[in-house]
């Protein structure tokens, strides 16, 4: 027996007490109460409806009648369309506020969803922009529209299979030059005809197969998770280069960028290794990582924030940078963060790992500040080509100065 079918009357009446003024139908109970859900119907020997994402059902036996609420469908209309006005206007940060308090209050808005996976893609969360669309496809799974969505974020994260299942599916169900267009594009280039490989090896030295075999599914587990927490992924396959004939160092204070280099094309010392170590997987998945910032920002990234998304996700843990960061505000050696956009090759190595150790702090500042989320749109503004103080006010909501002062406050503390 289901839990609501043990319910009395009086527990029901509470239930319907919980009610929310947007939902779409009403259950009128014969003791006189009412539930508010998002769709009620008939079946069987129960009334089904749901409510919160959940499906329940009561005896059909203890329901008056079920009648739809009044619906304001012109306001609903107005809202996304002011939101979507927002959008346009350069603002998806609240384009993305208003559109999530739509969908609360209405979760089957399909025009809402459809606007909020659009205006996620503008601040480069594909994931999310991915949840919506299929949500909108769970509403209607014949929505052109929501097809088309779907396939552009599939596109943005990597799944190019999917894209073109979804972008034909569109096409089967409305004509579309811009869709059209976009799968043209992903079928002239092959893409999706066949697996595409996203990571290649290759050696610079005698050929280690067991060693370049352990390296790409290191690889593969990091590239799906830098996917998910950056929304992004790298244009074209990233290639690997084992240098075998170069010795590889466990040394742990060695430069990090004398570590390994990313030169469109990840180079790494393996020499002397039969499997991969700690240490080299590090290097692997923080070179991996700017890859994925470059892709992300299409290389309009400044330095420290590029070294600092780099560090995060190689598993750096900015803590064991704190006695040295609290030494350099002690002694006003601190480098501000504007100092620190150029490349890190012409500092000395003292004050390239001070410049290492304030990236990895500065991040870890921005992401306690604003989360993973603030990343992601700090990525895409500056992949919008904004330069690094007009994406930091665009995305975080903070200046250079208000970045660099709240950072050094958290040092302090």
């Amino acid at each position: 027996m289901r839990f609501l079918e043990r319910l009395s009357l009086s527990a029901l009446a509470l239930l319907a007490l919980s009610t929310l003024t947007a939902q779409a139908d009403v259950i009128h109970l014969k003791n006189g109460r009412t539930i508010a859900v998002d769709r009620a119907w008939k079946e069987g020997f129960e009334v089904r409806y749901e409510k919160n994402g959940g499906v329940f059902g009561i005896p059909a036996s203890l329901v008056e009648r079920i009648a739809a609420t009044e619906r304001t469908p012109e306001k609903q209309a107005d809202s996304v369309l002011a939101a979507r006005r927002r959008l346009d206007a350069g603002d998806p940060l609240g384009a993305i506020q208003a559109l999530e308090a739509i969908v609360k209050r209405d979760p089957r808005s399909i025009t809402a969803l459809q606007a909020l996976a659009e205006a996620k893609m503008v601040v480069g969360d594909a994931r999310s922009a991915e949840q919506n669309a299929k949500l909108a496809l769970r509403l209607d799974d014949r929505n052109a529209r929501s097809h088309a969505l779907l396939g552009d974020a599939a596109l943005a994260l990597g799944n190019t299979a999917e894209a073109i299942r979804s972008f034909k599916r569109s096409l089967e169900l409305k004509a579309d030059d811009n869709v059209a267009r976009r799968l043209a594009h992903i079928s002239s280039t092959g893409v999706g005809s066949a697996p595409v490989a996203r990571l290649r090896v290759r050696y610079d030295g005698s050929v280690n197969e067991p060693l370049g075999t352990a390296v790409l599914a290191a690889l593969d587990a990091a590239y799906d998770e830098f996917r998910d927490r950056l929304g992004t992924v790298p244009t074209e396959p990233v290639t690997v280069v084992l240098q075998t004939s170069s010795e590889f160092h466990e040394d742990a204070r060695a430069p990090e960028w004398a570590a390994g280099l990313n030169d469109g094309s990840i180079r790494a010392p393996v020499g002397g290794l039969s499997a991969p170590t700690p240490a080299l997987l590090r290097v692997l998945r923080h070179e991996l990582a700017h890859s994925f910032v470059n892709a992300g920002t299409r290389g309009n990234c400044p330095t420290w924030l590029h070294e600092g998304i780099a560090q995060w996700l190689e598993g750096r843990d900015p803590a064991q940078d704190v006695p040295l960061l609290k030494a350099a505000v002690r002694e006003q050696r601190l480098i501000s963060l504007a100092a620190l956009e150029a490349p890190f090759r012409r500092l000395s190595a003292g004050d390239a790992t001070l410049a290492y150790a304030e990236s990895l702090s500065a991040v870890a500042y921005i992401l306690r500040a604003r989360g993973d989320a603030g990343i992601v749109r700090l990525l895409a503004a500056l992949g919008d080509g904004l330069p690094s103080e007009e994406a930091l006010v665009v995305a975080l909501a903070l200046s250079y100065p208000e970045l660099q002062s709240g950072w050094e406050q958290s040092l302090k503390q």
